[in-house]
């Protein structure tokens, strides 16, 4: 299929519906997207409702509004927005680089696999980025939003789903690229960019 793409006798829509045949594009199913909007409300729910709660007319949830609030020291926030900056660039440059060599013209899926830039250093790092987005978000905000137990709550939810959608995606890109991709797996670490710059180097 790869090649019919690169040889033009097969359209990015024509190749994106045999994935979905195949049972290869469950992340943009609609069971899928609708987990994800679950996701997402649980977090800015449970992360938001202390501070909501204090207004009209939730005040009648005021008993959340009195939970104790988490307070960080100014350096870490500052640390964290710097975090945060870079986590929103490496999310755009990863949309980026899975619409320009993923074959299919769009972040989502992909039909060509690479293991170029970043991608040579650790298996994720749109996730990852995602995953720091969500983690240090509470934390940057902290001074307007209140960070209190619920906040933690929220940051754990992110992160179990995260990790779940990274465990999806490499059982689909298993079915897709098979030996490829196994082999990749040993050889890049999920998330851990340290260890990936060691081995990249061990590899040069």
């Amino acid at each position: 299929m790869k090649e019919k793409l690169q040889r033009g006798e097969l359209s990015p829509k024509e190749a994106k519906e045999i994935l979905h045949q195949r049972g290869l594009g469950e992340q943009e199913s609609w069971k899928w997207k609708v987990f994800f909007i679950t996701v997402w409300a649980a977090y800015f729910i449970l992360w938001l409702l202390p501070s909501l709660s204090r207004h009209p007319p939730l005040d009648f949830l005021e008993w959340f509004a009195r939970l104790p609030v988490i307070r960080f020291p100014a350096i870490v926030i500052y640390i964290v927005v710097a975090l945060l900056a870079i986590a929103i660039i490496l999310a755009v440059w990863m949309h980026l680089l899975h619409r320009k060599w993923g074959g299919l013209r769009e972040s989502g899926e992909t039909i060509i696999f690479y293991r170029k830039g970043l991608f040579s250093i650790m298996r994720h790092p749109g996730c990852f980025s995602f995953m720091i987005g969500g983690v240090f978000l509470p934390i940057a905000l902290s001074q307007a939003v209140s960070f209190t137990l619920l906040s933690v709550a929220a940051i754990i939810i992110w992160v179990v789903w995260l990790y779940y959608t990274i465990l999806v995606e490499e059982k689909i890109n298993i079915e897709k690229w098979g030996d490829e991709y196994q082999k990749y797996m040993k050889e890049v670490p999920r998330f851990n960019f340290i260890l990936g710059l060691w081995r990249l180097r061990k590899r040069w």
